[in-house]
């Protein structure tokens, strides 16, 4: 068993609004969309109050739980964090030989904290869907698809439950 704080880490509609698409043509490039229109909305908005939010907690490692990494690759998604937040990621639920991934993000954080033999996790996601209510106390969940982390309540939530691990 490893007993190693984990956060398993959602980016869409936590660290930025939920809808972010890419242009299938050309550079790819992500974009945040709002009511479904292409938005100057930055992406990465609320990296800093992450930062602060886990900053008590050194030993904290963190799992990437995005799309992002099936969609753009591992190092791609990890370059978009800051430096001190690359430094806590010890991998991903996607891995390159998977060719999708599980109906559901549970199931893919699930079968990861297992393969690690992980005790102590919790996840920061907006999608709740295929969530156990047994496990719902294993996740920190912003409803507002917009705001994500900067919602009300939802940073002290977190810091609430990584005191708890």
């Amino acid at each position: 068993m490893n007993n190693e704080p984990t956060l398993y880490l959602d980016y869409d509609g936590v660290l930025h609004p939920a809808d972010v698409r890419v242009n299938r043509e050309g550079l790819r490039t992500p974009q945040v969309y709002i009511k479904g229109k292409p938005s100057s909305h930055p992406l990465f908005e609320h990296l800093g109050l992450l930062e602060a939010i886990l900053e008590p907690f050194p030993s904290l490692r963190i799992v990437l739980a995005t799309s992002w990494v099936r969609e753009f690759g591992y190092e791609f998604a990890l370059s978009h964090l800051t430096p001190r937040l690359q430094a806590r990621v010890v991998g991903s639920t996607w891995q390159p030989m998977m060719r999708f991934e599980p109906p559901a993000r549970y199931f893919s954080i699930q079968i990861d904290a297992e393969e690690r033999g992980l005790v102590n996790w919790i996840a920061l996601d907006d999608d709740l869907y295929c969530w156990p209510d047994n496990e719902l106390h294993r996740v920190v969940a912003p409803t507002d698809r917009l705001l994500g982390l900067a919602e009300p309540g939802i940073a002290e939530e977190l810091a609430d439950r990584l005191r708890q691990l």
